[in-house]
């Protein structure tokens, strides 16, 4: 799992510092009550919507300082206990393109209780207008909210709890608005390291509890570490990462050059980054795959070799690492 993430991640890493603009960013993370969060995992088109939603609260703001902001974002669905947890990570130009696209116009600062504020009304307007439309499919526990009235009674008490809106520090460094974000948006929900130990009926992983600062060790039966792991797969054609202002794929082939120019950056645009598996490897785990641990000469493939029937039906066993049960 932590290849095929790094994978994912340095490929995406390398395609953003080619694309990204060197400026000004800012990192800002949107969450919601955890009572809410089970709206959209019955409702699991609405993932779709709360991203443009955000995007949208950061454009607008920027529309009233008169510049149009380069955005990129993730949903999120997990926390480190890999309890189901919706919330956005969304990265944004202090500044950006003046309207006539003449100017750079920064450096501007987000106002959290604005942010905050439209925030948390967007996310309960869009749940009523779906209740209103019959559109949304209740919990077992609110089945008796049977009318308008009585939905928007209910939701009537998350204006009044605390949203929490985390503004990251501004910061000139392309390359690290880059990483942090990216641990985020392309990493899967838990890492190999943090599974500490596997007993065949039950998994036991270790997480950062926030509240506390401090790490916590939790051990779940197989089957539902399996479930809370899955839940968090996409679904088909789900796009965990979005672009917009700028950096939206409608405008970016026609603005990013307008604004490397005005940022003075020797940049074009150019296609996608690939790596092969071997520099994959070699990023990931800073060795060469195909250098010969003796003579440090390329080593060239001449033939493969299958593993045979008696590996296979020891599949339990490699897989506990009892490797001298295969000698």
């Amino acid at each position: 799992m932590s290849f095929l993430w790094q994978e994912g991640y340095d490929i995406w890493i390398k395609n953003s510092l080619n694309t990204l603009p060197n400026t000004t960013w800012q990192h800002i993370t949107f969450t919601m009550p955890e009572e809410l969060w089970i709206f959209f995992w019955l409702n699991r088109s609405l993932l779709n919507r709360i991203p443009l939603i955000a995007a949208t609260l950061i454009k607008d703001w920027a529309q009233t300082k008169g510049f149009l902001p380069g955005i990129f974002l993730a949903i999120h669905t997990f926390g480190r206990d890999l309890k189901k947890n919706i919330h956005i990570h969304l990265s944004t130009t202090a500044g950006g393109l003046s309207p006539c696209h003449t100017r750079w116009i920064g450096k501007a600062y987000f106002y959290h209780e604005s942010l905050k504020n439209t925030w948390r009304y967007k996310i309960i307007t869009l749940l009523r207008n779906e209740f209103k439309q019959g559109l949304l499919k209740l919990p077992s526990h609110l089945k008796h909210l049977t009318s308008s009235t009585l939905f928007n009674s209910w939701t009537s008490q998350f204006f009044e709890k605390t949203w929490v809106i985390h503004l990251k520090g501004q910061s000139n460094s392309m390359k690290a608005h880059v990483d942090y974000p990216g641990k985020y948006l392309k990493r899967p929900p838990i890492g190999e390291t943090r599974i500490k130990d596997y007993d065949g009926t039950s998994v036991t992983y270790e997480y950062l509890d926030h509240s506390t600062k401090t790490q916590e060790i939790m051990t779940l039966p197989v089957l539902e570490f399996i479930a809370r792991l899955i839940c968090h797969i996409p679904d088909k054609h789900f796009r965990n990462i979005r672009y917009y202002g700028f950096l939206s794929h409608k405008l970016r082939g026609k603005l990013l050059p307008l604004v490397y120019n005005l940022l003075k950056m020797n940049r074009v645009i150019t296609g996608k980054v690939s790596l092969s598996w071997r520099d994959m490897i070699r990023t990931t785990y800073r060795y060469d795959p195909l250098l010969c641990p003796r003579c440090k000469t390329r080593m060239v493939l001449q033939s493969a070799v299958f593993a045979s029937d008696s590996l296979i039906t020891q599949h339990k066993e490699i897989a506990h690492g009892y490797f001298p049960l295969l000698l």
